[in-house]
C-alpha cells in the first residue's frame, strides 16, 4: 500500500530503511536493477570497475568543490548544463594514492598501477607534489556528457520507485530534470554512496567485476519472488535465505546465466566471465550445470550465505542507500 502524506514527510534515515527492510522484493530489486544497469555503464566506459571507482573518488571531490561556490554566491549554478564551465573555473582537488587506497579498499600498488593507466589515457594528471586530478580533455567531453545523461536516466528511474511510494507526485522526467538543475548536489551524495558500497565489496571479495556477474544472478532470482505468492511478502529476515531459491532445477532457461550472457550485457571478455563465473562457484554462490553449461544460484544456503549474499551485507547495503535516498527525497519534496 502506498503512503498518502496530507503533508510534507521528513523522510529520515531510520524511515527509508525500515521500509527497504519490510518491502525488500519490490523496493531492493529496483536498486539492483540500477546498480547492475551502473556498473555495466562504467565498465563498458572504463574496461574495470575498480578503474571507474578512482575516477569516481576524483568526480565526487570534483562536485564537492562546485558546491562549495555556493558558499560565496547562493545563486550559483550548479546544473549539469553549466557543469563544464564549473569544471573549467574552480581549483582541481587533488588525491593522492594513500587517499585513494582507503576511499576504495584497493591495496595501494594496485591503485598506483591504475592511476598510471589513467595518466597515460590523460583522464589524471599529476602536478609536482606527486598530488593527482581529474583532468577531462575536451575531445571526452561530449562522450562523458552522454554517460552522465545515461546514469542520471538509470538513477531517475530507481528513484522514482520511491515517489510512486510515498505518492510525492513526482514522475521519472521530473525527478530527471530536478537533479540535472542541481547536478553537483544530486551527483555528489550519489557517488558518496556509491564509493561506500563498493569499498564495502572490495573489502568482502577483492574483486568487484564479480559483482556485477552476481547481480545478473540475483536480479532474475528477485524477479522470481515478486512473482510467485508464497514468497512474494518474505522480509528482510529472510531475504538473504531466500535469494536462490528458485524453479532454475526445473527450468534453467528462466533464471539461469552463462559466459556468453554475461559477456553480452556487460562488455566482460566471455574468456573472463568463464573464470570469474567459476570464482563464484569456489565462493558458492553458483551451481555448473554439467549438461547445458550455465550457472545458476546456490539453492544450498549454508554455501551461498557464507560468503557473499549474507544477512550482514544485505543489512550494510540499506544504512549506506538509506542515507542517500533520505537526502534525495527530502530535496526532491523541497523542489517543488
Amino acid at each position: 500500500m502506498k503512503l498518502r502524506p496530507s503533508k510534507r514527510i521528513d523522510f529520515s534515515v531510520a524511515m527509508i530503511a525500515d521500509l527497504l527492510r519490510s518491502q525488500p522484493t519490490n523496493l531492493m530489486a529496483a536498486f539492483y536493477e540500477m546498480q547492475s544497469s551502473f556498473l555495466i555503464g562504467v565498465y563498458k566506459k572504463y574496461s574495470s570497475i575498480e578503474t571507474a571507482n578512482i575516477i569516481s573518488c576524483f568526480a565526487r571531490r570534483t562536485h564537492l568543490e562546485i558546491l562549495r561556490q555556493r558558499e560565496k554566491n547562493l545563486d550559483h549554478d550548479i546544473s549539469f548544463d553549466n557543469f563544464w564551465n564549473n569544471y573549467n573555473t574552480i581549483n582541481k582537488p587533488t588525491e593522492k594514492i594513500i587517499s585513494l587506497a582507503k576511499l576504495t579498499g584497493l591495496p595501494k600498488e594496485t591503485t598506483r598501477r591504475k592511476v598510471v593507466n589513467l595518466i597515460k589515457k590523460n583522464l589524471i594528471s599529476a602536478n609536482d607534489r606527486k598530488e593527482y586530478y581529474w583532468s577531462i580533455p575536451q575531445k571526452y567531453r561530449d562522450y562523458f556528457s552522454k554517460n552522465i545523461n545515461d546514469e542520471i536516466f538509470i538513477l531517475s528511474k530507481f528513484v522514482n520507485s520511491f515517489t510512486n511510494y510515498f505518492n510525492i507526485g513526482m514522475n521519472q522526467k521530473k525527478i530527471e530534470n530536478e537533479i540535472k538543475s542541481q547536478f553537483s548536489y544530486y551527483w555528489f551524495h550519489f557517488l558518496s554512496g556509491q564509493l561506500k558500497w563498493l569499498k564495502m565489496w572490495q573489502n568482502k571479495i577483492k574483486d568487484i567485476d564479480l559483482l556485477l556477474i552476481t547481480l545478473q544472478a540475483v536480479i532474475p532470482t528477485l524477479k522470481y519472488i515478486k512473482k510467485n505468492p508464497e514468497v512474494k511478502n518474505i522480509n528482510l529476515s529472510g531475504l538473504y535465505k531466500i535469494v536462490g531459491k528458485t524453479d532454475v532445477q526445473y527450468n534453467f532457461s528462466n533464471a539461469s546465466i552463462s559466459a556468453t550472457s554475461i559477456s553480452d550485457i556487460s562488455g566482460i571478455p566471455r574468456a573472463t566471465c568463464i573464470r570469474k563465473l567459476e570464482k563464484l562457484v569456489k565462493l558458492e554462490l553458483l551451481i555448473r550445470d554439467p549438461k547445458s553449461k550455465r550457472y545458476f544460484m546456490n539453492q544450498m544456503i549454508v554455501g551461498r550465505t557464507k560468503n557473499i549474499i549474507t544477512k550482514e551485507d544485505i543489512s550494510h547495503t540499506i544504512e549506506i542507500f538509506s542515507t542517500y535516498l533520505s537526502i534525495t527525497l527530502n530535496a526532491l519534496t523541497r523542489s517543488q
